[in-house]
């Protein structure tokens, strides 16, 4: 594969919105206005073979600085089968200020960026999926194995199934989180989607970083109620302990890795 990494100034006079270039079935990795949306498929690699394949692409960088991208979804179980996309096209965004556009192949450098789709109401019903003695049981197996010291934190999750009475909009899904949670990591992979104030691991160069959080505590718009709760979470003793645990176990996960943390 070729790739041809162009200044976006060449190719467009607008500045497109990253939500509008992926729209409802690319790309999209975001915060704060800065990340990247692709559409198309060059090619589907395993997880092993992206490294690889990557390094194969003769890439001409006319900008600086940028390198084709992988995207996927990294699955929890051990050894399952995971592909990742490189995109045909992909519209990037720095913080510093760069913008451009990366074309593989024979894809056209143009960039088409959907108008906000528009509001429309839909109907919802929602159900769970994991029984309730199932889900409580599991809650006193976990606290009592923190109690015996053979767990330090468990995150138990509750499966919930939404039908809506039209197809869902994933754009429009994605706007939602835009204005919702703008600065936290908004993405959009081959349906999977959310918004998530954590980074997991950012590698640029020789230089890691890691952005955990745990505790969470509701906004409500009010920004002296927010400050209390903010307050508040930062003094709960719980709250404190779930975020030493994460980052302890990020800290051990990567030290081997890296000369100092």
């Amino acid at each position: 594969m070729r790739a041809v990494t162009r200044p976006l100034a060449e190719v467009t006079d607008t500045d497109p919105d990253l939500n509008g270039v992926a729209a409802g079935d690319g790309y999209l990795f975001v915060r704060d206005g800065a990340g990247f949306a692709g559409r198309g498929v060059a090619a589907r690699v395993p997880l092993a073979d992206v490294p690889a394949a990557l390094a194969a692409i003769d890439h001409d960088d006319r900008v600086g600085g940028v390198h084709p991208l992988a995207l996927g979804v990294y699955p929890f179980e051990r050894g399952a089968a995971c592909e990742l996309v490189i995109p045909s096209l992909v519209v990037g965004k720095a913080a510093d200020g760069r913008r451009w556009i990366t074309t593989i192949d024979d894809t056209e450098p143009i960039v088409a960026a959907a108008p906000p789709p528009i509001p429309r109401a839909q109907q919802f019903t929602t159900r769970p999926l994991t029984p309730i003695p199932h889900y409580l049981t599991a809650v006193a197996t976990a606290r009592d194995a923190v109690r015996d010291g053979r767990l330090t934190k468990a995150v138990i999750a509750r499966e919930v199934e939404v039908r809506s009475d039209e197809p869902i909009d994933v754009h429009a899904v994605l706007l939602r989180l835009k204005a919702m949670f703008g600065r936290s990591y908004r993405y959009s992979v081959d349906g999977f989607i959310g918004a998530s104030p954590e980074l997991l691991v950012d590698v640029r160069g020789a230089t890691l970083r890691s952005h955990p959080l745990a505790g969470t505590t509701p906004r409500t718009g009010d920004p002296d109620t927010d400050a209390r709760a903010a307050a508040e979470l930062l003094a709960s003793e719980k709250n404190q302990i779930e975020h030493r645990v994460v980052i302890d176990m990020i800290h051990d996960t990567l030290l081997p890795w890296c000369s100092y943390l």
